[in-house]
């Protein structure tokens, strides 16, 4: 019998541990048992839930569990299955608890040996940024603008850049604006500075933005920035816990006369299909970005701004939702 830890959002800013039971030897034949390492906060969507904002979806509500970013290692597994072993670290979509059973084809990927537990946490933060890249019309050499540099704002921009993207940022704080030119940012810009933008840009301004806020004030930029039959790639939420906007966010002389594309990414195919037609599928991409964690073309330890253990999580969303010193997001330990 193992004792779990669940965290588990009650109401807006009401955390609650939940204990649960697993029994060992109840495990199903396709099924593996985990004892969760680390998990990676997803600021954007964690602090939403925690402060109360609109649900994405109508069916969402309290209470919720939170988290999916989660390492994890195998400590039992069912007569079928075959294809990890015990002791491995792997990737799943797990929420903030300390053990969990899952099915064999719910794993995401191992993790290999060459990279911490804490990078290997924050691989799906980068993953939401190459989908909205891969969607795209966007060649090798295409002008990128990312609008806000949360922590999906920076793992875009450092994507866009292992890309070969010319890749330029918009957030009003110098330290994550610093971050964004680590990662490879060309130039990165206060929302104040818009003549700057536009000089640097050119006449042709960008090819694609990528939006990763909610403001409607941001998403006038996105409008004004990208070139006539451009594209913008939604990874945030425009209007989410905003009043209805003053001015039209499908202006006309923008959205019409620039002919753009706008589309929501961020959500690719979990796995390919049978005949292998989706290729770009969440595992594959996983381990791809893996790859390039361990090569060291993708930095995640400059995403974390530190870690907490598991059971003061609530200390770590106060944190990010004070801006103070303009913290990226935290590691959730729960070993040792």
């Amino acid at each position: 019998m193992i004792n779990v830890k669940v965290v588990s959002l009650q109401a807006p800013k009401k955390i609650k541990f939940l204990d649960e039971i697993l029994e060992v030897e109840s495990i199903g034949p396709s099924d593996v048992l985990c004892e969760t390492l680390v998990s990676a906060i997803s600021p954007g969507t964690e602090l939403a839930a925690y402060n109360g904002l609109p649900a994405l979806r109508p069916s969402t509500n309290y209470p919720r569990l939170q988290g999916y970013c989660n390492v994890s290692r195998i400590i039992a597994k069912g007569a079928q299955v075959t294809e990890f072993d015990l002791g491995e670290r792997v990737l799943t979509f797990a929420s903030h608890r300390s053990h969990f059973q899952i099915s064999k084809d719910k794993i995401i990927c191992k993790v290999p040996e060459t990279i911490s537990d804490n990078d290997a946490a924050c691989t799906y933060l980068f993953h939401i940024g190459y989908d909205a890249l891969l969607r795209s019309p966007i060649r090798y050499g295409s002008k990128v603008l990312v609008v806000g540099l949360g922590v999906l704002g920076l793992a875009t921009v450092a994507v866009a850049a292992c890309s070969g993207m010319e890749v330029y940022a918009i957030s009003d704080q110098s330290k994550l604006r610093n971050v964004a030119q680590e990662f490879g940012a060309n130039k990165a810009f206060d929302r104040s500075d818009i003549p700057s933008i536009k000089e640097e840009l050119g006449l042709t301004l960008v090819d694609t933005v990528i939006s990763t806020t909610n403001s409607w004030k941001d998403w006038e930029l996105c409008l004004k920035l990208v070139r006539p039959r451009g594209s913008i790639g939604v990874i945030g939420f425009p209007g989410r816990g905003e009043p209805i906007p003053k001015k039209n966010p499908f202006d006309s002389q923008y959205f019409y006369d620039k002919q753009l594309t706008i589309q929501c990414m961020g959500l690719a195919p979990e796995n390919d299909d049978s005949r292998n037609h989706l290729r770009f599928n969440e595992k594959t991409n996983m381990q791809f970005l893996l790859s390039q964690i361990s090569s060291g073309n993708l930095n995640p330890g400059r995403l974390v701004s530190g870690d907490w253990p598991w059971y003061d999580i609530e200390s770590a969303y106060k944190k990010i939702n004070s801006r103070e010193d303009s913290p990226i997001t935290f590691i959730l330990k729960w070993k040792g």
